[in-house]
């Protein structure tokens, strides 16, 4: 019968250290509130970039990232990260009444279908200023 000797117990410490790591973040929902931090950061960084977009033409907004971009307000598109990729933001601004709206698509689709997730990702007015 073979013993028992510290490397093994070395390498069962380690896999259940390893599998506590991984799954600590499904238990705390850290993914979660970073990717809310990160879709409020992006939209933030669209708000600012339609406000110069009609403070320099002088006309109201309605487009994509992708037309922010190509006009050089942005340096990128942006995505929201709670979802996965192709999670466009919808974007428009009036100016003449000055309203900006940017909102998460992912946020749009859960009301829609009357899910209370993604209720997070929205851009709080203190952040715009």
């Amino acid at each position: 019968m073979k013993k028992f000797n510290i490397y093994k117990l070395i390498s069962i410490i380690a896999f259940l250290l390893l599998i506590f790591i991984l799954a600590v973040p499904q238990f705390f929902n850290i993914d979660k509130k970073k990717n809310a931090e990160e879709c409020i950061k992006n939209m933030k960084i669209i708000y600012k970039a339609i406000e110069r977009y009609m403070d320099e033409r002088e006309i109201n907004f309605e487009g994509t990232a992708r037309d922010l971009m190509r006009t050089g307000y942005l340096k990128k598109t942006y995505e929201c990260p709670g979802n996965g990729v192709g999670d466009k933001y919808f974007m428009s601004g009036n100016y003449e009444s000055g309203q900006i709206i940017v909102k998460c698509p992912n946020k749009i689709k859960a009301q829609e279908e009357n899910k209370k997730d993604f209720q997070d990702h929205e851009l709080p007015e203190s952040l715009i200023e």
